[in-house]
């Protein structure tokens, strides 16, 4: 099946939300280390936002071209989780 532009793009931004989802859990993880946790606290929450703006794309995308991703999201909310409150 071949994909529209607005699909390509859609799915160029799904996978840097999920890189930068990932980078703001490492920053995360980063700043607790340096006993920086109010750094942390808000990397978290800018993760849990990017989340959100994947899991609003992938519902545009449908089943079938967002599939693929969930399991990559399911991963990254899995990080996110591991961080603790």
């Amino acid at each position: 099946m071949r994909r529209t532009v607005s699909e390509q793009v859609m799915v160029q931004l799904i996978e840097a939300d999920v890189d930068i989802g990932f980078g703001l859990v490492d920053q995360a993880k980063a700043y607790r280390l340096q006993g920086n946790t109010q750094f942390s606290t808000r990397a978290l929450e800018e993760a849990n936002a990017v989340v959100a703006d994947i899991e609003r794309r992938l519902e545009r995308l449908g089943q079938d071209e967002g599939g693929p991703f969930r399991a990559l999201v399911e991963e990254l909310r899995t990080e996110i989780a591991s961080m603790g409150p």
